[in-house]
């Protein structure tokens, strides 16, 4: 009998292992209380991830976003949106806590007006998996952030309605569950970045985030997460992790790719609005451009079901920052600064939350 070659046997066991620890997660979550209730028609949500403060030397990868991030806070802080940090907010593998505190306190105040106003909540990923311990989270963060007491949570699973109508529940993890070198040997992996890689970053400035520069990888993260997702009902997930911005279940190039394909379906050659199509095909290159590893196409398993989003990164190499905005009963994959560089958010798509989960 035939076996299977060994890259797919371990795909599948890739893929066995995340379900499993998906399953687990939110299993923990909805044990731990960590539920809620989500009103498309009065809440506000902005969802923000992997920013990896450093300690501003050259092994710090959020130096560049610093700007975008800081004026984002105080837009959505006044827009009355609630501030969901999703994971590896501080980089802990390659600083002390103590040292990123020093380098980004006015960003960490800007964090703490929201929470103040009970409008902040902070999920921990594996790069700061320091703050599901509540004695750390005390002696380092609570001085800044004040009262009440701050809980960092695993996850978060929000009930979603519209009046009294029950449409389907949000799931928000970080996305590292069941990725074994940043999850059950994610131990291991911090002594050799603390001690080995960090001075080796630090003379070469290339990125530990192994997720956000290898193509393979996400593919792999991505896909393990969607099957999951896709087997729920009625039931999104967000996640962060893999630096890749993900809107229902499609990256940034594939939504880009998919409207290109409409527009010249839809539209003769000879009728073609060559500035709509110009616009497509520039920005299409511009994704690439930020994102050079991955192929002239992206080749991904059918990904039918809109039920997976990831909010990208706050450690963009071009100074931008991408995050998902939930308001007026849309969820939006934002990026800032806009197209002209302003201190102002550019939707890069936009769908109806209801129809979304409808779809689901």
């Amino acid at each position: 009998m035939m076996t299977q070659p060994n890259n797919k046997i371990e795909a599948q066991s890739y893929i066995t292992r995340t379900h499993q620890a998906l399953d687990a997660a939110l299993a923990r979550v909805i044990a731990a209380g960590d539920t809620r209730v989500l009103d498309l028609a009065t809440d506000r949500y902005i969802i923000f991830s992997d920013q990896h403060r450093g300690a501003r030397n050259d092994a710090d990868d959020f130096q560049r976003a610093e700007r975008a991030y800081n004026a984002a806070l105080a837009y959505y802080l006044h827009m009355g949106h609630t501030l969901i940090v999703l994971g590896d907010v501080e980089e802990l593998w390659e600083e002390t806590p103590a040292a990123v505190i020093r380098a980004y306190r006015h960003s960490l105040e800007l964090e703490a007006r929201f929470h103040r106003h009970g409008r902040y909540v902070r999920i921990w990923g594996n790069h700061d998996d320091e703050w599901q311990y509540a004695d750390s989270v005390r002696r380092y963060l609570e001085p800044v952030y004040g009262d009440p007491p701050l809980r960092i949570h695993e996850g978060l699973h929000f009930t979603v309605r519209e009046g009294a109508e029950e449409l389907g529940s949000l799931l928000l993890l970080h996305g590292h569950q069941g990725d074994a070198f940043n999850d059950q040997w994610a131990w291991i992996t911090r002594i050799l970045v603390r001690y080995v890689w960090r001075t080796f970053q630090r003379l070469t400035r290339i990125s530990l985030n192994t997720p956000a520069t290898s193509w393979d990888l996400r593919k792999k993260i991505n896909e393990a997460i969607y099957t999951w997702a896709a087997q729920q009902q009625k039931l999104l997930l967000v996640a962060g992790h893999t630096h890749n911005p993900v809107f229902k279940s499609q990256s940034h190039e594939m939504q880009i790719n998919e409207a290109i394909a409409d527009l010249t379906k839809c539209t003769p050659e000879s009728e073609m609005p060559r500035t709509e199509l110009g616009r497509l095909l520039a920005q299409r290159e511009w994704v690439r451009a930020q994102d050079p590893d991955v192929p002239p196409q992206e080749i991904f398993a059918p990904m039918a079901k809109p039920c997976y989003f990831n909010t990208g990164c706050c450690c963009y190499a071009d100074g931008d920052i991408t995050g998902i905005e939930i308001a007026d009963g849309q969820i939006r994959l934002v990026r800032w600064p806009d197209k002209a560089r302003r201190p102002q958010p550019h939707i890069l798509a936009e769908a109806d939350l209801r129809a979304v989960l409808s779809a689901c």
